[in-house]
């Protein structure tokens, strides 16, 4: 356009945005000729911070949203933000969270998993495990001088993560469904946590192949499960589709899914509970850096 007030109004920046959404969900390389138009657009506008965030428009916290989801489920940095170090362990009250905020990712305070809905209680320990080995990669990382010191222990704790999830494992590469709404929730935790425990404690990048078999099957079981369910823990369940969409980097027929489940969970309770949202999603970009960087397992 030739007024170029007018080429970088609110309703242009929105309707690229809308292109950004659509070209994610395709997994097109277009995506990133559309999010450096909207960098260059937001620069001219005098940075993200200064796009409105009023009257439901949330311009750049979706515009941030759909850089995040193309950075995890691409395995690639993020284009118009820095990674910064995850944040485990809130120091906030449990209560001044208006979701159930406890995931693999994120924690309050010491709480761990207190107030677990009955209905999850049965991957309790899983989730636990998850978190862990999280936070015992976080150590190894930012505290080589613990980390030494605690090794012995580390490798101890990592082998019991294994070994729990091997004693409830199951086929996974079986088209059948458990019948019981718990069962399939159950699953999809261990599978999300065994992709996931490849991660933090063997090193193996979430798209590596040895996901291959087990995201065709979370793929397959998360959609049998009613995404009303999740409402006792959005948190869980977007831990599990970060790990879904991260491994099904190389398989474009799973892609799209985990993509627009990231997307619906960022604009329903992303934009509602932002700081919390997008802290979580820092916590896996973290770890997708840092297996880029490091890819030698600790375990034998």
């Amino acid at each position: 356009m030739s007024n170029p007030d007018t080429a970088i109004s609110d309703d242009n920046i929105a309707a690229v945005l809308s292109m950004c959404m659509y070209e994610n969900l395709r997994g097109s390389n277009l995506l990133m000729t559309h999010l450096r138009g909207l960098r260059q657009m937001v620069d001219m506008r005098g940075g993200i911070n200064n796009l409105p965030a009023d009257q439901g428009q949330h311009l750049s916290e979706n515009i941030v949203l759909q850089d995040l989801i193309h950075a995890t489920c691409s395995n690639v940095p993020p284009f118009l933000i820095d990674i910064y170090g995850p944040i485990l362990r809130d120091v906030r009250g449990i209560g001044t969270e208006p979701f159930y905020p406890q995931s693999p990712l994120r924690v309050i305070d010491t709480a761990n998993f207190d107030g677990l809905d009955p209905q999850l209680q049965s991957s309790f320990q899983v989730l636990k495990d998850a978190f862990d080995g999280l936070e015992m990669l976080c150590i190894e990382a930012f505290d080589p001088d613990t980390a030494a010191d605690e090794a012995a222990a580390f490798k101890i704790r990592r082998d019991a993560f294994w070994t729990r999830l091997q004693q409830s494992e199951k086929r996974d590469d079986t088209d059948e469904v458990p019948g019981a709404l718990e069962k399939r929730v159950e699953e999809a935790v261990r599978l999300a946590a065994t992709i996931h425990f490849r991660a933090v404690a063997l090193r193996i990048q979430h798209g590596d192949e040895a996901n291959a078999t087990t995201i065709k099957r979370l793929h397959m079981l998360v959609r049998k499960i009613d995404r009303t369910f999740w409402k006792i823990a959005p948190y869980t369940y977007l831990w599990i589709q970060l790990n879904g969409g991260a491994a099904s980097h190389n398989h474009p027929e799973y892609r799209p899914y985990f993509v627009s489940e990231i997307m619906r969970l960022g604009l329903s309770v992303g934009l509602y509970d932002w700081r919390p949202f997008r802290q979580t999603l820092a916590s896996f970009l973290w770890l997708q850096q840092y297996l880029r960087r490091h890819k030698t397992a600790p375990m034998t």
